[in-house]
């Protein structure tokens, strides 16, 4: 793996920081998340306890490629203890010097007019704005909390209003030579902010944001300027380089709710901790959270810092690097948004014909590792706007929030066959190069039950092989292989490919189903298991369900000889600054899931038929439209088309290259995409990628 970034630069950053928020502080207060104030009982000084919230690890593809990182904004904020703690003289004059230092930093106060009930500017508050009078507007609504809370009618005048904040913040005070403290320009500025205060209760709520996301410059300017009201948090929000790409996998953070309350307080987080809720930020929260340290800092009446002590230093989270690789993530999720307009394009408007497809998953498997190179949805979202985007994407029909990939369960169909051709060949239930007749349907006619071979007439007319059998879809050759190998044989040899069984994958996933009566035991099925149903489920459908996610575990299984091992996405784990790795992840006995002996032969033989998926001049045709000639390997592929509940068939591909010693290997699902061949637009665009950057 590859590292794109240089420690010592990033390393370098840090101390920067650290020690421009140090020299704020006279300490050593680094990325400070203040919370939980506790003032001194002494009355000269105040002694309050720091949260310092740990720096959360990021996340980084297999190349070293940053995917979220940490993007740090400082706020300026009044403490509700201090502040009534002064004069009003004291606030007044520290407002003032406040307004000057933001405005010389081209900075304006939180809030300002947002909620501000007055037209023009001070002492011609002479009427109320449109938005004050307007019965459903927000500011209506505050400014009748304000005059409740003065005391005032809600139909006061404005100039009632006005001269209650006159009075109550001494607005117009003069000095001893009856000259006023402060000019009309000096009055707006603080009737602004006491009105925006007051709108929202800071009072009742006990902090008050002046500003947003200021400068580190500004902060230093007030800490010199002594201003011992005004204080500053860090806040920290992911920041995703990709936007928009890897959304259901990357996840997002968030508070600790309150039924995770106690798990978490078990790991010793506090409660106001940011924590991983959903996809990898919650799978590898233990490596990616860190541990956040206290402080103790002791400042005199002025704000000036007396002292301050470590009391428990905080550790930085951890670096996590997937096995993912964000080219070919791309690359997958643009293949699908690409394949999806392609299909209704095609369709002609037709339902039956795919006018319905808008949805669809694509997953990427290395089947020597079982490392997952790409695993995408579509729909997605971006996740950098996920909250203002919620509820859009909550009512959205496609259900963009729908992981696919992972949770989509669908009949694998056709590709279901690769699987039965290699176990029917180690058997001895097929003998290579076997010939196999094909009539149209299987057995016959007269038969209940009987499976239609749709290739039968197009593409053969009499018997095939085992290479063209997987070539054509044939579907009588596989229903007689089901009838050779019998349900129980099926049962097992393919549940060790995976189907019906769990990946082990970090962010989980379906179990799928695999067909036969143990199955229907399980979910007290009243109906008997009949031989149409092992036809049935010998070409993938039945009961037969899988997820793309599993799709791809069962190719990289037969792709690697038959080792099934657990899917995985966590490629390795770094020390904050460091280029030394504490862990990687790496596949040995305990992570082996299953295993089935595949002979060189059976597989050869298995692969040689996938190639011809893709080669053949009459049964590749559709197909070969979309892998590009150009890619400089063989490609392997088989399509898959299944039936659902919907007005159309979904389409299905999967695909190894180079097709005779996979290093990849591919799934992708279309829901409603007609018919397997169209998905091969996705697998080409991955392939593509793939084979471009090698």
């Amino acid at each position: 793996m590859e590292k794109g970034r240089s420690f010592g630069m990033r390393y370098l950053i840090i101390v920067l920081v650290f020690c421009v928020i140090a020299t704020i502080y006279l300490g050593r207060l680094f990325y400070i998340q203040i919370s939980g104030r506790e003032s001194s009982p002494d009355p000269s000084n105040t002694v309050r306890e720091v949260t310092v919230q740990a720096v959360r690890g990021e996340i980084y593809d297999r190349n070293g490629k940053k995917l979220v990182g940490n993007l740090y904004t400082y706020d300026l904020s009044l403490s509700f203890s201090s502040y009534a703690s002064m004069s009003t003289h004291e606030k007044n004059e520290a407002y003032l010097k406040l307004a000057a230092a933001l405005g010389s930093h081209g900075v304006r106060l939180t809030g300002g007019d947002l909620y501000f009930p007055f037209r023009n500017s001070y002492p011609f508050y002479n009427a109320y704005t449109k938005e004050a009078t307007d019965g459903e507007s927000t500011v209506h609504y505050r400014l009748l909390q304000v005059l409740e809370d003065a005391g005032l009618d809600e139909n006061a005048s404005p100039q009632k209003l006005c001269a209650q904040f006159e009075s109550k913040y001494e607005l117009l005070a003069k000095d001893k030579d009856g000259k006023r403290l402060y000019t009309d320009t000096e009055v707006d500025v603080l009737m602004r902010l006491y009105y925006d205060m007051e709108a929202k209760r800071f009072e009742k709520n006990g902090e008050y944001t002046i500003a947003k996301d200021v400068s580190l410059d500004l902060i230093a300017a007030l800490k010199e300027q002594k201003l011992g009201c005004v204080d500053f948090t860090v806040n920290v929000q992911r920041e995703y380089l990709y936007p928009g790409y890897a959304s259901h996998i990357l996840g997002s953070v968030g508070p600790i709710y309150q039924e995770e309350w106690e798990y978490y307080s078990e790991l010793g987080y506090q409660m106001n901790a940011i924590v991983g809720k959903s996809g990898c930020e919650s799978a590898f929260q233990e490596y990616l959270g860190g541990k956040e340290g206290k402080l103790r800092i002791e400042e005199d009446a002025f704000g000036n810092v007396l002292n301050v002590t470590v009391i428990e230093e905080p550790v930085a989270g951890k670096d996590v690097y997937l096995t993912l690789d964000i080219d070919l993530q791309i690359a997958a999720e643009e293949g699908l948004a690409e394949n999806v307009a392609y299909v209704r394009e095609a369709s002609g408007g037709i339902a039956s014909r795919g006018d319905g497809c808008d949805a669809g998953a694509a997953v990427v498997l290395d089947p020597d590792t079982f490392e997952v190179l790409a695993i995408a949805s579509h729909p997605s979202y971006d996740l950098s706007t996920f909250s203002e985007d919620y509820d859009a994407l909550r009512e959205n029909e496609a259900l963009p929030l729908f992981n696919r990939a992972l949770m989509g369960s669908y009949e694998p169909g056709s590709t279901f066959k690769l699987g039965m051709a290699a176990i029917a060949l180690m058997h001895g239930e097929l003998a290579h190069g076997e010939v196999i007749d094909c009539t149209g349907e299987y057995p016959n006619a007269s038969v209940s039950g009987s499976v239609g071979c749709s290739t039968y007439g197009i593409y053969h007319t009499s018997g095939v092989d085992l290479v063209h059998a997987i070539a054509y879809s044939c579907n009588s050759f596989f229903c007689e292989l089901g009838s050779r190998l019998g349900i129980s044989a099926m049962e097992h040899y393919m549940g060790k490919f995976g189907f019906g069984k769990p990946t082990g994958f970090e962010l989980g996933g379906i179990d799928g189903i695999m067909a036969g009566p143990t199955h229907r035991a399980e979910i007290n099925h009243e109906e008997a298991w009949r031989e149409g149903n092992t036809w049935q489920a010998a070409i993938g459908q039945s009961d037969n369900q899988a997820s793309p996610l599993q799709l791809a575990t069962y190719m990289g299984t037969l792709a690697n000889g038959g080792t099934r091992y657990t899917a995985h996405l966590l490629h390795s784990v770094y020390a904050f600054g460091s280029d030394t790795p504490l862990y990687t992840f790496r596949q040995s006995e305990e992570t082996v899931l299953d295993r089935i002996e595949i002979s060189e032969k059976a597989l050869a033989a298995v692969l040689e038929g996938m190639r011809e998926v893709v080669a053949d001049e009459a049964a590749g045709s559709i197909v070969r439209r979309f892998i590009d000639e150009d890619i400089p390997v063989t490609v392997g592929g088989k399509t898959g088309t299944a039936q659902n509940s919907g007005p159309c068939d979904n389409a299905l591909f999967v695909s190894a290259a180079p097709y005779d010693d996979p290093e990849i290997v591919i799934s992708v699902v279309l829901e409603e995409g007609y018919m397997g061949a169209y998905a091969a637009l996705t697998a080409g665009r991955i392939l593509e990628a793939y084979f471009s950057a090698s």
